[in-house]
């Protein structure tokens, strides 16, 4: 096998044990049953369930959607939409960054709601990290931190435009 088709089968073995999990989770949380997982497990439950009229149908399935990679110009990734929020709760809850809760702050002091800021930050979280992907270069810390020292002032409504005037 080749580098390419080594890594693509690495990410291949990833994303079905990635699903699969996220499966497992699913149905502990439509159980009501999530004690027994792990906190990040549990985590990943409330969010699931935060989200499961808009992505039900994926989570119900996502043990045996393993092989279905999603069209981002035409369709959300449930699992990564998920995974996103995760890695921006934990931004949240130990403050590191602190201009990820800094941000936070001011967006609810906008009357954003939690779920409303944690998509706000997610939209610049997931600019930089697919600029690192993209370009193979290390995640840019400093920039995700500026971008929302600098967007924390706008209003909520604003910052989605704000990122696509950055990204142009």
């Amino acid at each position: 096998m080749t580098d390419q088709s080594d890594n693509q089968f690495m990410l291949d073995i990833l994303k079905t044990l990635n699903r699969e999990r996220i499966h497992d989770v699913w149905e502990a949380a439509k159980a009501g049953s999530v004690a027994h997982l792990d906190k990040e497990d549990q985590k990943l439950a409330q969010i699931m369930m935060q989200h499961q009229e808009e992505f039900h149908n994926q989570f119900e399935f996502a043990d045996v959607m393993s092989g279905h990679d999603f069209d981002p110009e035409h369709e959300t990734n449930p699992f990564l939409h998920i995974l996103l929020h995760l890695m921006v709760e934990k931004h949240l809850e130990l403050r590191d960054p602190i201009e990820a809760y800094q941000f936070y702050l001011s967006m609810r002091r906008k009357k954003s709601n939690h779920h409303e800021v944690v998509h706000l930050v997610s939209t610049v979280f997931v600019y930089f990290l697919f600029e690192a992907l993209k370009y193979k270069k290390p995640f840019d810390n400093d920039g995700y931190r500026n971008t929302l020292k600098r967007l924390k002032d706008k209003k909520p409504e604003k910052i989605m435009a704000a990122m696509e005037k950055e990204k142009g």
